[in-house]
């Protein structure tokens, strides 16, 4: 029986490293985008298509989820807050939680992204926490992981067997993830990283800065178009 993955992606390089892995892994892939009035929705979708494309994926599902816009809170989906940019952002140690927190989004999506993986028979939820975002934001570490598995074992009708949420970068930092993109010929290329949404990555928001010196850590050559 062909095993199923429902991979939670944004279009950007963590989230497109682990489909690849998924896809390594045997699964059928099954991409899973949610629009909740983030800046850069528009350039995450047409970034997605592409990578559907690439990895062979069987179904994109793209999720509205309007009420995460309505509630603000972040300065990703609150156009009158700024995004920090350039010296405002600190990538080298622990600090506060950014602006660009999007208040328990993580645990909405894979709540959205679970109930698809139980109407489909989804074996797996893959997704691309990684350690360098779990520095600043507290749904992408491991302990978020395990814990919402124990709490998804009894979230699914009684005939069904549980999808297991997956993180497999999430023990690794930017620099490791582009190297493991390039050794499992991930499409890196096609993915889209920036917060503001632009056509052209702006090479300043937060996003973007991990980008960029994942890349030059590895000693990769970056395929991104900066402002």
């Amino acid at each position: 029986m062909t095993k199923k993955a429902v991979c939670v992606c944004s279009g950007g390089i963590d989230s497109t490293l682990a489909a690849t892995i998924a896809s390594n892994e045997g699964y059928e892939l099954h991409l899973f985008h949610v629009s909740y009035g983030q800046r850069a929705e528009a350039s995450e979708k047409e970034a997605i298509e592409k990578i559907a494309a690439y990895l062979d994926a069987k179904t994109i599902k793209f999720v509205e989820i309007p009420f995460l816009k309505e509630l603000g809170g972040s300065s990703l989906t609150d156009l009158k807050r700024k995004v920090p940019i350039g010296e405002a952002v600190s990538l080298d140690k622990e600090r506060a939680t950014p602006s660009t927190w999007v208040p328990c989004r993580n645990l909405i999506l894979l709540a959205h992204a679970s109930a698809y993986a139980e109407v489909i028979s989804a074996d797996a939820i893959f997704v691309g926490f990684n350690a360098e975002e779990a520095m600043s934001y507290p749904d992408n570490g491991k302990e978020f992981v395990e814990l919402y598995n124990v709490v998804l074992e009894k979230a699914v009708a009684s005939y069904c067997q549980p999808p297991t949420v997956k993180a497999p970068l999430v023990d690794l930092f930017k620099p490791d993830i582009i190297k493991k993109g390039i050794e499992l010929k991930a499409p890196l290329h096609l993915t889209y990283s920036c917060y503001l949404g632009e056509e052209k990555h702006c090479g300043v928001c937060e996003s973007c800065l991990h980008r960029r010196r994942g890349f030059e850590e590895a000693g990769v050559d970056d395929p991104t178009v900066y402002l």
